[in-house]
């Protein structure tokens, strides 16, 4: 295993080239003798950029400490000499990504400085949302939760920022448009639609204000009364209760730990419910999955088409569809963490369908943007439809923001300003 002395404080980067002989002269092994070669001084961060990649793009559970060893060039053994393990090394790329993203809030001037170093740091390190926002969930309880808080740290002054430039904003709604810009620049982590590097820049620095200059309160709720909800009959709720019970713990617990770190019994405890009860309605833990998903898929393809019944510009199409995705994703909160980072564990044939729904979901969306921007080409309609979709996603998700009663009114004006941004010039 690894030696003490190349072992990292956790949470700590190293400062690069950092030596490991402490000034003590040593003989060179018969092997370096051979080889004539020396260990590099930046294979640590080299381990770190591998892991973060690999990560990112197969996920935590599908990786590991060889497949980050073959990617660096390097055996596994030697890379336990700087790294305890698979857990210790995520600690490291989780660390360094909010180590990065503090330093960046923590450098700015104001708003506006933020805004034109951000964007292009963001494109530079695309992916870092994805580490914190899906693989975070694997550190042990207490490294994550610091994590936790040292995120809403960056919310915090960030909204600071925000706050400093527009003072008339309660500290609610700065907490709220802090949220929302994180989750525009995140929003490029979870695709790999691009641009021409200074466009793309534009486009990003464009959705970026218009999130941090979005005029909050405006937004009335939407006319009419809320459609009466159909109650189902006495003896048909005392069948489903169990089984539905069972469903919403088991995509909560999916959620919060990840699939393949929950079982059958954490469900069963969390439920109260026994495993032959589970069983009874879900032969395995991958049903459950299964399940979750396809309902989902039903409850948004229900909203998308009341939202293109009516008649409309394309404008007034796009803002009933955002507002039918707004309130899928608050009754659904938990199912959005499942799409973003669980698809890979279902089944091929399911795995595909729901992929081919995403993907049919977001052409519906860049089609009737191009419509109401002609200028646009499909390329900046995801990106931005992408941006609009995420600020909804992580909003529903986080604690400080999901209890506000106004949380749909503000999504919408987010998501109309997003919307409504002048794209970018060619």
């Amino acid at each position: 295993m690894c030696e003490t002395n190349d072992v990292a404080d956790p949470g700590k980067w190293p400062a690069p080239g950092a030596a490991h002989s402490e000034g003590r002269t040593t003989m060179p092994t018969e092997a370096a003798k051979r080889t004539g070669t020396r260990r590099p001084p930046d294979r640590k961060a080299r381990i770190v950029d591998a892991a973060h990649e690999l990560f990112r793009d197969r996920g935590y559970h599908n990786i590991a400490v060889a497949d980050v060893a073959a990617a660096v060039g390097i055996t596994a053994p030697a890379l336990y000499r700087h790294f305890r393990g698979k857990p210790d090394l995520l600690a490291h790329v989780v660390d360094r990504t909010l180590d990065t993203m503090t330093a960046s809030v923590a450098a700015a001037d104001d708003l506006d400085d933020y805004l034109a170093t951000v964007t292009a740091q963001t494109i530079d390190r695309r992916g870092t949302a994805v580490i914190w926002q899906r693989e975070a969930r694997n550190l042990p309880a207490e490294h994550r939760e610091r994590a936790r808080h040292t995120l809403i740290e960056i919310a915090g002054q960030l909204a600071a920022l925000i706050g400093s430039r527009r003072p008339e904003l309660s500290p609610a709604d700065r907490t709220l448009l802090a949220w929302s810009l994180l989750s525009v620049y995140g929003s490029i982590s979870w695709h790999r639609t691009s641009l021409p590097r200074r466009r793309f820049e534009d486009v990003l620095r464009r959705l970026a204000s218009a999130v941090a200059y979005c005029e909050l309160g405006t937004a009335d709720a939407a006319p009419g009364a809320a459609p009466e909800e159909r109650a189902p009959g006495a003896y048909a709720a005392l069948a489903v209760s169990r089984r539905e019970e069972i469903l919403t713990t088991a995509l909560r617990l999916f959620d919060e730990r990840g699939f393949q770190s929950v079982s059958t019994d954490d469900i069963g405890e969390a439920a109260g419910a026994s495993g032959p009860s589970i069983y009874k309605h879900f032969p395995t833990k991958t049903d459950l999955l299964v399940a979750g998903i396809l309902r989902g898929g039903e409850g948004r393809r229900a909203g998308t088409a009341r939202a293109l019944e009516a008649p409309g510009t394309p404008r007034e199409t796009l803002h009933r569809l955002l507002r039918a995705y707004i309130d899928f994703a608050l009754e659904h909160a938990h199912l959005i963490g499942l799409l973003l980072g669980e698809l890979d564990q279902l089944p091929e044939k399911e795995r595909r369908s729901a992929r081919q729904g995403q993907r049919e979901y977001l052409e519906l969306w860049g089609r009737l943007y191009q419509e109401l921007r002609p200028e646009a080409d499909a390329a900046e309609a995801r990106i931005v439809v992408s941006a609009v979709l995420t600020v909804v996603d992580n909003a529903v998700r986080t604690g400080r923001l999901g209890g506000r009663p106004d949380l749909t009114e503000r999504l919408a004006e987010i998501g109309s300003a997003l919307l409504d941004a002048p794209p970018a010039e060619r």
